[in-house]
């Protein structure tokens, strides 16, 4: 069967432009790291650390995945704060 106009099917050129999945990519993680960041932060400071110590925290958390122990509750405890892989 042919085309009603007579002309044969053909699917559209892919994009020129390539590089717009791997920046979508780049700001899906961006959003990703600082989400981590966010959370880590707000958990620390709900234990009671000091700000600088909690976005210390929180940078580890973001980039690693993982914050290390460090001393919460008023350093009557020590905690760490690790992503559920899952």
């Amino acid at each position: 069967m042919s085309h009603p106009l007579g002309q044969p099917h053909t699917d559209p050129p892919p994009p020129e432009d390539a590089a717009i999945p791997a920046a979508v990519d780049a700001a899906v993680r961006r959003r990703g790291v600082l989400a981590d960041f966010g959370k880590a932060y707000r958990k620390a400071r709900k234990w009671n650390c000091s700000p600088l110590l909690s976005a210390f925290v929180a940078a580890r958390f973001a980039l690693t995945g993982d914050s290390g122990r460090f001393a919460s509750h008023g350093g009557w405890r020590h905690s760490r704060i690790r992503r559920e892989e899952g």
